[in-house]
């Protein structure tokens, strides 16, 4: 199992909000993005980021359970802290988590990070995000003319640490491993500042072609190179 990470501030921001972790021998990786101003974002991230590592490395088994009670777990530290530093703002961070164990894999997500998987030459993102506009398109209540992932992309319907009540999404799958040389499966985790700059057709191509190292390094370039107006986060895994 081969997991290669990076995180970056981007090009527009003074602090990075974001938070990654992996343990490749344990096959876990996560990636959030902590909201709340001042330095609350990036607290309560390193909270879900170290709290759901520390929750699924003492477990025997991972599946959507164990995923749903280090979610849950994670949330409830960044309520209690912020009540203890009693903020006025919501403290609050997305979360996605991937879990590899013998031939299979699970994931859970909250929020608007994203888990996209690359395998036979084919992209698909996996996670559906917890949005105002995932909302309004699975709804039909889009108006005619809006763009709706520009207006209300980034209006979130869930987050941890938030008022909103969780409905973590969660999917499962078999895991592949790579042949005579070739990747044949690989993993990608992100936040939006990657997500939102870095069309699913160039993460494909470099997903394709390049070994992890450098094909991290690529895809945050990439997002650096089209403005980089957000923090920057992703961990790419190959069986």
């Amino acid at each position: 199992m081969k997991m290669v990470g990076r995180t970056h501030s981007g090009l527009q921001r003074m602090r990075n909000e974001d938070a990654l972790g992996f343990d490749s021998t344990g096959a876990i990786a996560v990636v959030a993005d902590g909201m709340g101003g001042l330095m609350a974002g990036a607290e309560a991230s390193r909270i879900v980021v170290d709290g759901v590592l520390e929750h699924l490395n003492s477990a025997d088994t991972v599946d959507a359970q164990r995923l749903t009670a280090a979610i849950a777990q994670s949330h409830q530290t960044i309520v209690d802290v912020s009540a203890a530093k009693e903020m006025t703002s919501q403290m609050g961070s997305t979360v996605v988590i991937w879990s590899g164990m013998k031939e299979r894999w699970c994931a859970a997500w909250v929020g608007d990070s994203r888990l996209y998987q690359w395998h036979q030459g084919t992209l698909t993102q996996l996670s559906k995000d917890h949005s105002l506009a995932q909302r309004m398109l699975d709804s039909g209540e889009v108006e005619s003319g809006v763009d709706v992932e520009a207006h209300y992309g980034h209006v979130l319907t869930q987050g941890l640490g938030l008022r909103q009540p969780l409905d973590p999404g969660f999917c499962e799958g078999e895991l592949f491993a790579s042949e005579a040389g070739r990747a044949g499966q690989r993993f990608l985790l992100c936040s939006d500042g990657l997500s939102d700059l870095v069309d699913d057709a160039y993460m494909a191509e470099v997903l394709a072609r390049e070994d992890l190292e450098v094909a991290a390094e690529t895809l945050l370039g990439r997002a650096l190179d089209m403005g980089g107006h957000d923090n920057i986060s992703l961990i790419l895994i190959e069986p």
